[in-house]
């Protein structure tokens, strides 16, 4: 059973989400629905908790407001909220999962599988650091993927190029390689287009860190790391007008 609070200021999403999980027996075991951050607050410190519903804003509060307060995050955190465009990006970087208001029954259920997989995981303190750092900013600085123990924190700066591998990501960086479980749309969408650039279908670059270009039929470019990236016929100019030439 996943021992659950949720913290809404809005009656009726508090009660949409109890009919949600009602239609899941066996699954949950909700401690305790709250309408304000300090009452939420006491029901963390008095509860052992698996998983927190958390609006965004909450009176004249915020879900921010209630993680910063948290002095030891020991439960999972799924995001509720009625404002598409609310801190989305910064939800993505930091690797959380959210739910857009009104909820729908299939994201509901699919987002409650995403988290029996990880629930495992035992890191939340950092991710919640992340997440906060990336609302704060902006433009984020760090960039939190899943690895086979849990999830790590990368910073943007230490990106040099991402490659393609079906539905997953090859992220290469001045330290290592990786694979990611999210297809390079997921990146192409989510990194800034100031910085990176779409320079192949399989390929996406940090401009920052390109060293040489070397033009002709098949043009390419190589990167900080020493690897050779191609650079699309059809994406020539439009790269080369990044360098202004």
């Amino acid at each position: 059973m996943i021992k659950t609070l949720i913290v809404d200021d809005e009656a009726h999403c508090i009660n949409r989400l109890l009919h949600l999980i009602e239609r899941r027996p066996n699954t949950f075991e909700v401690i305790e629905t709250c309408r304000t951050v300090k009452t939420a607050l006491e029901a963390v410190k008095n509860n052992e908790l698996d998983l927190v519903f958390l609006d965004i804003e909450i009176n004249d509060k915020t879900g921010f407001d209630f993680l910063r307060q948290v002095e030891h995050i020991h439960f999972n955190t799924i995001f509720t909220t009625a404002f598409n465009n609310y801190a989305i990006k910064a939800f993505k970087y930091s690797a959380f999962d959210y739910l857009m208001k009104p909820i729908d029954v299939d994201e509901f259920n699919e987002s409650i599988e995403r988290l029996i997989g990880k629930m495992a995981q035992n890191q939340k303190n950092n991710q919640v650091k992340a997440l906060l750092e990336n609302v704060e900013r902006p433009q984020p600085n760090l960039l939190t993927v899943s690895s086979v123990d849990g999830f790590e924190t990368i910073p943007i700066a230490d990106i040099i190029h991402l490659e393609a591998s079906g539905n997953y990501t090859y992220l290469h960086t001045k330290d290592t390689e990786k694979i990611v479980s999210k297809p390079i749309k997921f990146y192409e969408d989510l990194l800034d287009k100031g910085n990176f650039f779409k320079c192949h279908k399989s390929h996406l670059i940090k401009l920052d860190q390109v060293k040489n270009y070397h033009k002709g039929k098949q043009a390419y470019v190589i990167m900080s790391n020493g690897n050779q990236v191609p650079i699309a016929v059809r994406r020539k100019e439009e790269f080369l007008g990044k360098f202004d030439i």
